[in-house]
């Protein structure tokens, strides 16, 4: 048994690891097949290429704007979500405190814990 223990800390402790190297690899919701260019300020004779460097540079990230504006639906759907929850569990605690009351045949006893000063 303390060698089963033994073998499944050490899994978690790799798997930790793990995740830990791809961490710092790799950017979720990013392709990785455009990236920013950095310019080159120091030759005054690349006046095209700077901007055509910069065209392509405006499109990256025009296109990493796109797909962040494409999550505001889904943002606003679970907003939209958590506020029907929310409704729901107060109707649940509600209707649990209606049917404590009415198995108790009245209101609940005040409280007299001295620590609600």
């Amino acid at each position: 048994m303390l060698t089963l223990v033994n073998i499944l800390v050490v899994f978690f402790i790799l798997l930790i690891l793990y995740q830990l190297v791809l961490a710092n690899r790799i950017i979720e919701g990013v392709e990785n097949n455009q990236q920013y260019q950095d310019y080159d300020t120091n030759n005054p004779g690349n006046a095209l290429i700077l901007a055509q460097q910069n065209a392509g540079n405006i499109s990256y990230i025009k296109q990493q704007i796109d797909s962040i504006l494409g999550l505001n639906k889904e943002v606003l759907d679970i907003s939209g979500n958590v506020a029907t929850l929310q409704e729901q569990v107060a109707s649940l605690v509600n209707s649990q405190k209606d049917l404590a009351t009415n198995m108790a045949a009245g209101p609940p006893p005040p409280n007299t814990d001295s620590t609600d000063n």
